[in-house]
């Protein structure tokens, strides 16, 4: 048995394949969490205790005594904490989504350091501003030589008891140049940036699973191993890369990414908006995501998830294609009957000019896929199909982040690139032609 990790920003998953690829085992909890007098963040070692009770949950219901063979985590990007020598966490995980450090986000933007390096996005969200929030905020969290790592590598750390960060995880923290394959001396500098352990790729191996509750339940043994997996929504892409290389993958959950890789980058790669990353096996090239927020706008369109599952579960959307492209803001801003679709058709426009953008950066114009939650819903596919000018094939996936990540534990397992996503069901959704002619003109 190979299993993967979700650490996700909502929930914690951990899914089990057999060597054949096949599901034998999947269950999702959320993801625990605390309060710090800002908003919510997260204790590493509760993660730790929760993420080894659905392990072994999992394999008591289909190990039938047998050790797991390797595990592997993907998740979230930016959220981490430094370690001390026994890898315990010093301080709490700032989530990504957090906007107590806007500030610190606007002055590394600012800087010269930061313009200095104009493909590097800095929001809210990257490590980087985080880390200058901690010096403010909390010093003791983030002083001395401890090593910081990401949330999302840190159960591998600790059952390994090995520190690292995975690549596709480096350049969230926004002082990595990408092209260059280095930190960035002035940017750590700037971002006052704490110790950085050593860099692994996707699959390769961290150690063996070190003595603790998982040997003790005997899910694993002194032979488990512990496999890199790295940043969730490159880690989904490349379960549907073992299918297309050169696919465009458009990821809708919580969160809405355009996901792409090139190895051969144009000169102009750095363009507004858009986040250049590592390749998730390593490699020349770059790759490319583009973050686009969808269920926020939804909500405030919709006033709950529950209606917006409600609205995109008829098989197609009503109302007609607006005349121009809206706005998120006019769309939101829009009282007339059909001001859902128009915020839906906005949202989804944004997708498209990401996608035109990474064009610019490089990427060839592979096949359209889509996953995730609201890749499900047949009306918004017919929809981005019919605004995006082309097919898309929604793969029908329901962890496919977690899967991705248990392919690598299989692959670090085994030596060998398992094939197990051509079983997987997808189906092809077409453009609607009356439909994509007014919106070919937007």
């Amino acid at each position: 048995m190979f299993v993967g990790v979700d650490v996700g920003s909502t929930n914690i998953k951990a899914l089990f394949i057999d060597e054949a690829g096949e599901d034998l085992w999947v269950k999702s909890v959320p993801s625990p969490r605390r309060h710090d007098g800002y908003g919510v963040v997260t204790e590493g070692l509760e993660l730790i205790a929760a993420l080894e009770e659905l392990i072994i949950e999992g394999w008591r219901a289909v190990g039938k005594g047998k050790p797991i063979a390797a595990i592997a985590t993907t998740g979230i990007g930016e959220d981490g904490f430094c370690l001390d020598a026994e890898c315990r966490p010093r301080g709490l995980a700032i989530p990504w989504f957090d906007h107590r450090d806007k500030a610190e986000a606007a002055f590394l933007m600012a800087s010269d350091e930061g313009r200095a390096h104009p493909w590097i996005n800095f929001a809210f969200s990257t490590a980087a501003a985080k880390w200058l929030w901690l010096r403010k905020h909390r010093p003791e969290s983030i002083s001395g030589n401890d090593p910081w790592v990401t949330l999302t590598d840190f159960p591998a750390v600790w059952w390994a008891r090995r520190k690292f960060i995975c690549t596709t995880l480096i350049p969230r923290t926004g002082v990595y140049d990408v092209f260059k394959r280095q930190w960035i001396p002035s940017l750590l500098q700037r971002a006052e940036a704490p110790p950085l352990p050593e860099g692994l790729v996707a699959g390769e191996i961290v150690g063996t699973v070190v003595p603790g509750p998982l040997r003790e339940a005997g899910a694993c043994d002194a032979n488990t191993l512990i496999v890199v997996a790295g940043h969730d929504h490159p880690i989904a892409s490349n379960a549907i890369m073992r299918i297309e290389p050169l696919a465009r993958i458009d990821s809708i959950g919580t969160a809405n990414a355009l996901f792409a890789e090139t190895t051969t980058p144009s000169a102009g790669a750095a363009t507004a908006g858009i986040d250049l990353s590592l390749p998730v096996r390593g490699g020349p090239g770059i790759s490319v995501i583009g973050p686009i927020e969808f269920s926020v706008p939804m909500r405030q369109a919709f006033g709950s998830d529950d209606n917006v599952k409600q609205y995109l579960s008829a098989p197609h959307l009503p109302g007609a294609p607006a005349k121009t492209a809206p706005t998120i803001a006019a769309a939101l801003a829009d009282t007339g009957p059909d001001h859902h679709r128009r915020v839906i058709e906005a949202v989804t426009v944004e997708a498209r000019d990401f996608f035109r953008a990474m064009k610019r950066v490089g990427i060839a114009d592979g096949p359209m896929y889509a996953t995730g939650g609201w890749a499900r819903s047949r009306a918004l596919m017919e929809l981005r199909a019919s605004i995006f000018g082309e097919p898309i094939i929604a793969v029908h996936e329901p962890e496919l982040t977690a899967l991705g990540a248990a392919l690598f534990a299989m692959e670090g397992a085994t030596g060998k690139m398992p094939y197990a996503m051509q079983s997987r069901t997808s189906e092809v959704i077409d453009p609607r032609k009356d439909w994509m002619e007014i919106y070919a003109g937007w």
